[in-house]
């Protein structure tokens, strides 16, 4: 009874806005929840239609619709149909969860499930706390933004129509006043709106570093301008005219798992570097023996910050001269198993409920020598990268599977996120460049999730080092995220695990059968 008072309520109180609006129409969609990282329950609500300067304007994807929450309703559109329209550049930065839209110097951050945007580094708060989402139209994902503050900030103006229910987007430029005929001093010139040489151009939103990629990344909420400076045993990287958006004024020094880079260090400056902007944001990295930065670092910059990857010279890399420990059968499938991290490079590191530090290389072990049981027991050859605590380097990792003529390579990770405790999940990750990786990614993502009941976060691609430098067919399976307490406990359970490696397991033999079918 309460539901329907409510919706009554609700329903009241839309008309009386507007009195007599009449929507384009329905539609039924589900609405991705950040906090919980899953979808909401289907939902009807409204449709909306769009005209861009007098012309009908249709989404690709999920269409304009209504999202309400309690009595506020905000029309939400996928975010390149408005903002290409009105010519922004769309990024999409996975990490933060976060859509940047980029035009003549502006910058608008959107994250997803926030009710606050970063505009030209300023915090803004969105109309009715209605945040930019992810909607599921006809298993379809869309990520949508509202319509109303995207189009202001991106200069144009909405109207709304509540007769047609529709939106009309201008971008005409209202024609000027007719200046005053009395004459006046002519004014000082005005600085154009917005950050420019000798204002600060936005903020540095985290450093982080990736084991996987071998990369260390600086990232911003606008298109950074940066300085290298080659130092011999150090390098540094200065990122113009940025604060530090947590507000630390200190050195800080944050852990790397690099095979190249030793420490990463990073602190705000004031204007005493000579770059004519009132801050910047220095980040030195300090290589190990024998690195320099011609031979084995690369920097480059987008949207999303600065990435700076390591990789060892041709020169550096030995031969590996390795010998399974069980004799290989030429007749049988060859599978490299590597647990990931090991000896001084531990991975995640997080609590368990007894306040007991769980480290990501010993889950990684113990669900790969599971895993290695249940494939020799199937009767394929198995080698592993490593079966107890010890270093391996990333790519002797590589190395070790393309010498023994492996078919296929499955990395076994646990993820975390530093931002979103309540995030779970698998995924399982392919090199951009193989198609035959997809393949087994997703044979090995359907079945595990479906024998552990995570949720299936999907496959993706991704650069790293042991799905790049090795030759057969490579995926790396992000097993569950140890920030979330749950999910680690899970992580932590021997059945568990078992069930990880019975799906992984799955997942590899269902390939080797499609292939010889």
């Amino acid at each position: 009874m309460k539901r329907h008072l409510s919706l009554l309520i609700l329903t009241a109180l839309f008309c009386a806005v507007l009195p007599h609006a009449r929507a384009a129409g329905r539609v039924s969609v589900r609405f991705y929840d950040e906090a919980s990282g899953r979808y909401q329950e289907e939902v009807s609500t409204d449709l909306v239609a769009l005209t861009l300067d007098g012309v009908p304007l249709t989404p690709d994807g999920s269409p304009a619709l209504v999202q309400y929450i309690e009595v506020n309703g905000r029309t939400l559109v996928p975010v390149r149909t408005v903002a290409e329209a009105l010519g922004a550049t769309v990024s999409w930065i996975p990490e933060n969860r976060q859509v940047i839209l980029l035009r003549e110097g502006s910058t608008i951050v959107l994250t997803l499930g926030s009710a606050t945007a970063v505009v030209d580094g300023q915090q803004v708060s969105l109309p009715g706390g209605v945040p930019a989402g992810v909607v599921m139209y006809r298993e379809q994902e869309s990520t949508m933004v509202p319509l109303r503050f995207v189009s202001e900030q991106l200069g144009a103006e909405v109207e709304w129509d509540g007769a047609a229910f529709t939106a009309n987007i201008s971008t005409v430029a209202q024609p000027l006043p007719e200046p005053d005929p009395i004459e006046s001093p002519v004014p000082e010139p005005v600085p154009t709106p917005g950050f420019s040489a000798g204002a600060d151009r936005g903020f540095v939103t985290g450093i982080s570093s990736d084991s996987d990629a071998q990369t260390v990344t600086v990232r911003t909420d606008h298109l950074p301008d940066y300085r290298v400076l080659d130092l011999g045993d150090r390098v540094v990287v200065d990122v113009l005219g940025a604060v530090l958006s947590n507000g630390e004024t200190e050195v800080v020094t944050i852990p790397v798992d690099n095979d190249l880079i030793s420490t990463v260090r990073y602190s705000l400056h004031a204007d005493d570097l000579g770059y004519g902007y009132p801050h910047t944001v220095r980040v030195v990295l300090d290589l190990e023996s024998g690195i320099t930065y011609a031979k084995n670092l690369r920097v480059e910059a987008g949207a999303g910050g600065v990435k700076v990857s390591a990789f060892p010279s041709e020169g550096e890399r030995n031969p590996v001269h390795f010998v399974p420990s069980v004799p290989l059968d030429p007749n049988k499938s060859t599978i490299v198993i590597d647990p990931g991290h090991g000896g001084s490079r531990s991975g995640a590191v997080y609590p368990d409920a007894l306040g007991n530090d769980i480290m990501e290389k010993d889950l990684t072990l113990s669900m790969s020598l599971k895993l290695r049981d249940i494939l020799r027991t199937a009767g394929y050859n198995v080698v592993m990268i490593r079966e107890d605590d010890r270093d391996v380097d990333l790519y002797e990792r590589a190395d070790i599977a393309n010498a023994v003529g492996a078919d296929l390579f499955v990395s076994v990770h646990c993820n975390a996120s530093g931002t979103v405790p309540t995030f779970q999940g698998i995924y399982t990750y392919h090199h951009p460049e193989s198609q035959r990786g997809a393949l087994l990614a997703q044979a090995i993502q359907t079945p595990l999730c479906a024998v552990t009941g995570a949720i299936d976060r999907g496959i993706n691609d991704a650069d790293f080092v042991v799905l790049r430098e090795t030759e057969m067919c490579a995926v790396l399976v992000e097993t569950g995220f140890m920030s979330n307490s749950e999910e680690l406990s899970r992580l932590c359970d021997s059945a568990y695990q078992a069930r990880v490696a019975q799906g992984i397991a799955e997942g590899i033999t269902q390939y080797l059968n499609s292939l010889k079918k």
